[in-house]
């Protein structure tokens, strides 16, 4: 019996020995996993690889005329531009330097313009298009306005609908396989992907010259800072 119990004690000592060593795993592990904020050179090399893929994205859509090598020019738009519960990349950058992320536009009303819905009528579908630039190109694309601003803005009008820059990068990003596969399409971006220029849906035309001018912003930043 004695050795029974000397041998339960040494037993109870070694699984107590064992989950006290599972607790200091498990708190390590804990502690491991915890969120350690990114360094500035690391932001920096990640706004860097974003700016070289849409550079890249960019050329080889123009060169092949395949917008197929839009889809990762999308999702690095999204990432650079739009929040999922932190400031984004490219804008958190600008803040902290105070870089102003302008661009040139047509009037961002112009779609909000009632005299233009009412001789239009209400089946129209309107989109801005490339009307948006690095530089001011007169006598239409001239205003000066920032990021935050153009994606809060109408940029195109399905019917009744109007669809705001942020929702029209959020819907291809995210129904069009740039980020998600989807099986169906919200209506206002299916009747947009059925009006073509050149052989492309005409709205990607709007998301190539915000890729061109997220690329021009992005590069000023890295390089007015040695990066």
């Amino acid at each position: 019996m004695g050795g029974g119990l000397g041998s339960f004690s040494w037993l109870a000592e070694t699984y107590a020995g064992h989950l006290a060593m599972g607790y200091v795993q498990r708190v390590t592990i804990r502690n491991a996993m915890k969120s350690v904020r990114k360094s500035r050179k690391e932001r920096f090399e990640e706004l860097r690889q974003a700016v070289v893929i849409i550079e890249a994205g960019l050329a080889d859509a123009s060169r092949t005329r395949d917008i197929a090598y839009m889809s990762p020019v999308v999702v690095q738009l999204r990432a650079l531009l739009l929040s999922n519960g932190q400031t984004p990349l490219l804008v958190s950058l600008a803040e902290e330097l105070e870089f102003p992320l302008e661009f040139y536009s047509t009037p961002l009303d112009f779609l909000d313009n009632e005299e233009v819905a009412e001789i239009l009528g209400p089946s129209r579908i309107q989109w801005v298009g490339d009307s948006i630039s690095v530089d001011p190109q007169r006598p239409l694309i001239n205003q000066k306005v920032t990021v935050s601003e153009w994606l809060a803005s109408t940029v195109a009008v399905v019917g009744e609908q109007k669809i705001t820059g942020e929702k029209l990068l959020k819907w291809v990003a995210n129904k069009m396989g740039g980020a998600h596969y989807d099986v169906a399409l919200p209506q206002e971006l299916a009747a947009m992907s059925t009006f073509h220029s050149n052989g492309r849906p005409t709205h990607y035309l709007t998301l190539v010259r915000l890729g061109e001018i997220v690329a021009n912003l992005g590069r000023r930043i890295l390089n007015e800072t040695g990066q």
